[in-house]
């Protein structure tokens, strides 16, 4: 599988521990595509469609139909983490420039970067 950055893709995120978002579920690529042609992981931001009615700095909101996601959701930064990539299982779509750029701010922001 081409694992690219922006992508959004299904991935079994269990086995996890405490609040860790768990599941299969969709995840935004976030890890730089030369990492992700070389390396055996991938870095990812996990996707969840519960409490949309609160998005914090370090979470974007994602409309339905967004990289062809099924539901509104939010990318959560706050949860970023890296998986061997046998863990994602399909590929869902893509996530436009200008959204990759909101996620980009809200890992900076998360990270304290700045």
């Amino acid at each position: 599988m081409n694992i690219k950055r922006g992508g959004i893709y299904l991935a079994a995120l269990d086995p996890v521990i405490g609040k860790e978002i768990s599941k299969t579920r969709p995840v935004v690529i976030v890890s730089n595509n030369k990492n992700n042609e070389f390396s055996g992981t991938v870095t990812i931001l996990p996707l969840t469609s519960k409490k949309l009615q609160k998005v914090y700095p370090f979470e974007i909101y994602l409309t339905k139909g967004t990289g062809n996601l099924p539901k509104n959701s939010k990318a959560k930064a706050d949860q970023i983490r890296t998986l061997d990539k046998s863990r994602i299982a399909k590929f869902i779509g893509e996530i436009e420039k200008e959204k990759m750029d909101l996620i980009d701010m809200a890992i900076s922001i998360h990270l304290d970067l700045f």
